[in-house]
């Protein structure tokens, strides 16, 4: 039996990665969030737990260029990891506010330095073929912590305390950083093997034209962009069970298609890598963001009536956002040049953590004003329609300027 190539062990590796420096730094939080409100930290407090948890995650984004440059990634994501495995340790000795900001602060860390940016290095060197996949199965690890993890962390709280829980966690998480360092190669090179490929899309790669540097007004376009996908696709999650409360809809109702949310996004990630490298990264990202589209859209027919159009927004929603966390590392690809990919995809995922900054307060606000959050998704909606414009002139752009470079 052939063994399989050391690049899926490398994508395994990502996958946990995911699972403690995002799922676990990050996600995870809200199921935590109730049991630590409940041990007198008030509602306002828990919220800005969140919050300072994404500013970290945002203020990371500008020295893990310097991090990754200085050391390879093998010991570079230890950094973040450590921060990672402290902030629960910190969250674990609780007793007020401040001391849960310094966790969710150094939780920041990890997420923003210790999870997509270091995996997408490692993937971008070990495949050559099959990426799209490779990227979609590492970034389903942070759905996958908030499924398996969320019960896990409410049971051991209810017989033990919530002590025990982060203990718990920084303990796999500790195991996990272990795991990871042992088995990190930065480079198929380290091992004597060249990056996974198969044969038909080495035969493509020999025809296609190298990507070249975008200009700085073109960057800046796609940041734009970015700061529109991230300000959507980290809101919207978030509210979708009050978005069903608001419309008529049982807190049992709610519940569930949260669930089932959830679960298709996990899955539409894998999809979303499929996709990739079937159609090709362009065509699958737009299949998946008019669907998202959709999704915003069709929130208008929840009734509180029909349980379908209850299930139906939340479940294309979920499948179409999936394209948000596995789209970067591959437009980073398509856009910039082997030598500019790291540099391309620091400043895509520093303007996506910007617009979840921003625009995570927005349904909020439009609620207090409102009464509801059908407006929200609605704006929601017409922001990705600007991104996809974006994104497809982009496409444009550098494919007019590939043949360019091609005919010189």
């Amino acid at each position: 039996m052939k063994r399989p190539h050391y690049a899926w062990i490398i994508c395994l590796v990502c996958l946990l990665l995911f699972i403690c420096n995002m799922g676990l730094c990050s996600n995870i939080l809200a199921a935590y969030l109730p049991f630590i409100e409940a041990a007198g930290i008030s509602e306002r407090a828990g919220s800005a737990i969140l919050s300072v948890r994404c500013l970290f995650s945002f203020l990371a984004m500008f020295f893990v260029g310097v991090l990754y440059r200085r050391f390879p990634v093998r010991t570079g994501v230890l950094i973040p990891s450590f921060a990672g495995i402290l902030s629960a340790l910190v969250f674990s000795a609780g007793g007020s506010a401040a001391v849960y900001f310094a966790g969710a602060a150094l939780g920041g860390i990890a997420y923003g330095a210790g999870s997509a940016f270091p995996a997408s290095l490692l993937l971008a060197n070990w495949f050559k073929s099959k990426r799209g996949l490779a990227v979609g199965i590492s970034a389903a690890g942070s759905g996958l912590a908030t499924m398996i993890f969320s019960p896990v962390v409410t049971a051991v709280i209810t017989k033990y305390s919530l002590r025990a829980a982060f203990l718990t966690q920084a303990a796999f998480m500790a195991v996990s950083c272990a795991v990871c360092f042992m088995l990190i190669k930065d480079r198929p090179e380290d091992m004597g093997l060249a990056p996974y490929e198969s044969e038909r899309d080495a035969k493509k790669a020999e025809k296609k034209p190298v990507s070249r540097e975008l200009p700085s007004s073109a960057l800046w376009l796609l940041g734009f962009m970015m700061l529109l996908n991230g300000g959507a696709s980290l809101s919207f999650s978030g509210h979708l069970s009050v978005l069903a409360k608001s419309c008529g809809y049982s807190t049992q109702t709610a519940a569930a298609v949260l669930s089932s949310f959830s679960l298709l996004l996990v899955l539409g990630k894998f999809l979303s890598g499929g996709l990739a490298d079937r159609l090709g990264t362009k065509k699958s990202s737009v299949m998946l963001i008019l669907i998202f589209i959709a999704g915003c859209f069709a929130v208008l027919r929840m009734d509180g009536i029909s349980v379908f159009w209850c299930y139906a927004p939340a479940l294309m929603l979920g499948l179409g956002a999936s394209v948000y966390n596995v789209g970067p590392p591959l437009w980073s690809s398509d856009f910039s040049p082997k030598e500019s990919y790291a540099k391309t995809l620091r400043w895509l995922q520093m303007f996506y953590n910007l617009g979840g900054i921003i625009f995570t307060v927005v349904p909020g606000f439009i609620a207090q004003r409102t009464g509801e959050y059908k407006s929200s998704y609605i704006l929601f909606g017409v922001m990705m329609i600007v991104s996809l414009a974006i994104l497809l002139w982009t496409y444009r752009f550098s494919e007019r300027r590939e043949r360019q470079g091609q005919a010189l």
